[in-house]
């Protein structure tokens, strides 16, 4: 077992303290993740890739089938920067958009040693510049805030995160993004410095038209992600909150190579190109030039001893004992890296769905029955949101599909399949894998150590 963690210094700010509206509101939205390592890394070299995020609405399977999928009151996990909504229903002003980024040019100097080169892009909570480092010789993202005192706040917060994550290691092996440093430029613009990264895994499936990754590489990201859990739960007594796609990051910055797709037949009979990119040519298919990853996004991170929000996670990788009101622990992360790793294989996401009783039904349908202990345990919020208590047992379901709220939402569930038929025949055992982390009890999830043993992480494959 890992060695318990380095005393913890007590942070400026309580977690509870980043949220101005609904608790476990406050979330980044995807644009945001240009404000961290990263961003359009190998955009000069390879024209167009990876896909321009800096306004970043993101298409899931359900806009393809039957319009917007929000992540919260009818908003998509992805609002448009400066919207003043994030995932989740954050609460602020619109005076706090109307202030501006900070205005930078080439060639300005930073804390006396960051050069800056170019910008790599814009987000709600600010903008993030490629510099390089004097003092190291190196290149760095800086991630400047804009000058809203809840944006440098909740910044800060994330900082304390980064600077544990550091100091427990030192020499950034854990799979989590690198915080050099911080600084205050000009007495306004708090600024976090880190280790430039290259795409996120959604900016990956995008520019390939959601045609899913090589089963070579998913085997890799499931290990790195399994290691960086390792690190995270058992060392830092820490769990994440907000696992997705968008905050996965490459670690290279060097451009795709030209490929095939092995499973182009699968993808075709399964529809082929989405409608969001209809009318369109799909292009070839491009693979990373390394599989190396590296976690990013902590400003939600929980540690064990502090208060647990009651909702964490952007909708679709939130797992059944948030929704049912159980209280949730470090196995939650476990669920995201299952819903992930299905939608790295599929392209499209594993419970593609905005509202909470359809969510719980697909999972029914995809995994199988929700265990009778949970419903029974649902917060009373739950219980008079989307279930109902049978009068002849008193035991309470779900009641679907008399409550679904259209035909069409009926109809979308119904055409999921159960999760272990959702892979080809020589898939099995990584859908197996991905199975024991969506295990329906969070009890009877693995750890990630234990998940690192599974017979996929050791299993060959062509493809």
């Amino acid at each position: 077992p890992p060695p318990p963690p380095p005393p913890r210094p007590q942070r400026a700010l309580s977690k509870s303290a980043r949220s101005e509206g609904a608790e476990g509101a406050w979330k980044q939205d995807p644009a945001e993740q240009l404000a961290v390592p990263g961003g359009k890394g190998c955009e000069e070299e390879q024209g167009d890739w990876p896909p321009q995020r800096r306004s970043s609405a993101r298409t899931s399977p359900t806009e393809r089938r039957a319009g917007p999928c929000a992540a919260e009151n009818g908003e998509r996990p992805g609002s448009a920067p400066g919207s003043g909504s994030a995932s989740g229903s954050m609460s602020g002003s619109n005076s706090d958009d109307e202030i501006i980024h900070f205005s930078w040019q080439e060639g300005m100097v930073m804390n006396s040693r960051y050069h800056l080169n170019k910008l790599l892009g814009d987000g709600t909570f600010g903008r993030v510049v490629l510099a390089n480092d004097q003092g190291s010789n190196r290149q760095v993202a800086i991630k400047i805030i804009r000058d809203v005192k809840r944006y440098m706040d909740n910044a800060k917060i994330e900082a304390d995160i980064l600077k544990d994550i550091r100091q427990a290691d030192p020499d950034g092996t854990s799979g989590c993004a690198i915080m050099y440093e911080t600084f205050t430029h000009e007495q306004r613009f708090y600024c976090l410095v880190f280790e430039p990264l290259g795409a996120s895994l959604y900016d990956f499936l995008k520019g390939n038209c959601f045609r899913g990754f090589w089963m070579q590489d998913i085997q890799s990201f499931a290990q790195q992600c399994m290691q960086a859990l390792m690190f995270l739960h058992g060392h830092l007594r820490m769990t994440h909150t907000d696992l997705k796609p968008e905050n996965i990051l490459l670690q290279s910055m060097k451009p795709p190579h030209a490929d095939r797709f092995p499973r182009e037949a699968e993808w075709l009979r399964r529809g082929g190109p989405s409608s969001s990119s209809k009318g369109q040519a799909v292009g070839g298919y491009l693979r990373p030039a390394s599989s190396r990853i590296k976690l990013i996004d902590f400003g939600n991170a929980t540690y064990e001893d502090e208060h647990h929000s009651s909702i964490i996670n952007t909708r679709q990788y939130r797992g059944p004992e948030v929704l049912l009101g159980l209280g949730w622990d470090e196995r939650s992360d476990l669920w995201s890296i299952g819903c992930i790793l299905m939608e790295l294989y599929a392209g499209e996401q594993l419970f593609a769905t905005h509202e909470e009783l359809e969510h719980l039904a697909l999972m029914m349908r995809v995994i199988g029955a929700i265990p009778a202990v949970m419903l029974d345990r649902a917060s009373p919020a739950a219980r008079d949101g989307y279930l109902t208590q049978d009068p002849r047992t008193g035991r309470w379901r779900l009641p679907w599909p008399e409550r679904a709220s259209s035909a069409s939402s009926e109809r979308h569930v119904y055409s999921q399949r159960p999760l272990l038929e959702q892979v080809l025949p020589e898939h099995v055992v990584f859908a197996d894998f991905c199975r024991e982390l969506l295990a329906l009890d969070p009890r009877r999830r693995p750890d990630a150590a234990d998940a690192l043993d599974h017979d996929f992480l050791r299993a060959c494959f062509r493809d």
